[in-house]
């Protein structure tokens, strides 16, 4: 399973959404469920609901597209929920990123988003389990 959970002190920096445990199967199963926000304005993906996602303490990360690329927010008068909010071409950026983790033997981490976005916590894929 891919593990997803906030780490509200995970960088110096800002907080982390870690996506973790990933291996190239699951970095494909990923990739191919964002795929359709690279077309679609309409499609909101729900990552904590995803049958190859674990949830951390009740973690959750919808996925979709907006018009600029915003990044991962908390939603307000929440703890654990989050929308990550991104252009098509953000998502494209992603899905690029995310192509290394599905080449065998792969391993590290990687921040998934364009570097214009201006949401103040970073999502993060790593092949390590609960680590980056």
């Amino acid at each position: 399973m891919l593990i997803l959970e906030f780490i509200p002190d995970g960088s110096d920096d800002c907080p982390l959404l870690l996506l973790s445990d990933s291996t190239p199967e699951k970095a494909e199963k990923l990739s191919h469920a964002l795929t359709p926000l690279v077309t679609d304005n309409n499609t909101v993906v729900d990552l904590h609901t995803l049958p190859f996602v674990s949830p951390v303490e009740g973690c959750r990360l919808s996925a979709q597209v907006i018009d600029e690329d915003i990044g991962a927010i908390l939603i307000e008068n929440t703890k654990n929920y989050f929308t990550w909010e991104l252009t098509h071409q953000g998502w494209k950026w992603v899905l690029a990123l995310l192509g290394r983790f599905t080449e065998p033997d792969c391993f590290g981490h990687q921040y998934l988003g364009p570097d214009n976005e201006t949401g103040d916590i970073l999502v993060i894929l790593s092949s390590y389990y609960r680590n980056w």
